[in-house]
């Protein structure tokens, strides 16, 4: 319950940020990157149903055409963390001895997310497209990596109570 309500007050934080500094925090810059690192900590469906309450905020925030960009994150999330759980193992994307499969995943997820995000809110153009994903790569991937990290450090340490399949 600790865990939900710290997720809760960061994504929180996150989207009072973006909508207090729009010239500092380009939008989706910080909602998708903790959004994403929220999934992949919880792993289970109060992290997706916690992501994607903050990415449809954030929709609501910066209305766009449609939420696609809060549906394409969250099937993508759920597939990876779906797959870590699977016995499947031909379906894999990556092998399940890799060494940096804590860390591709989301990353993927989390590109992807930003690329289709940037689309929808630069409408197509290219004269935006290219700063605005930059900027938004640019502060989203750090942040995905340090909440990957402090994950990664408290599974290490035994700190964090991961759910037993």
């Amino acid at each position: 319950m600790k865990t939900i309500v710290a997720w809760v007050l960061i994504l929180w934080l996150a989207l009072i940020f973006q909508v207090a500094r729009p010239d500092v925090f380009v939008s989706g810059s910080l909602a998708v990157p903790l959004s994403v690192g929220c999934v992949f900590w919880l792993r289970t469906g109060t992290g997706v149903l916690l992501a994607g309450a903050a990415l449809l905020i954030q929709w609501i925030l910066h209305t766009t055409f449609a939420p696609i960009d809060v549906v394409v994150t969250l099937l993508l999330a759920c597939a990876a963390i779906s797959r870590d759980r699977s016995s499947d193992v031909a379906s894999t994307l990556l092998p399940t001895g890799s060494r940096y499969a804590w860390l591709f995943q989301p990353t993927m997820v989390l590109c992807t997310g930003l690329i289709v995000h940037t689309l929808l809110i630069a409408e197509f153009q290219s004269e935006t497209l290219w700063p605005l994903l930059m900027s938004s790569l640019c502060i989203g991937v750090p942040v995905l990596v340090l909440t990957l990290f402090i994950a990664r450090t408290a599974d290490q340490f035994g700190l964090r109570r991961r759910p037993i399949w």
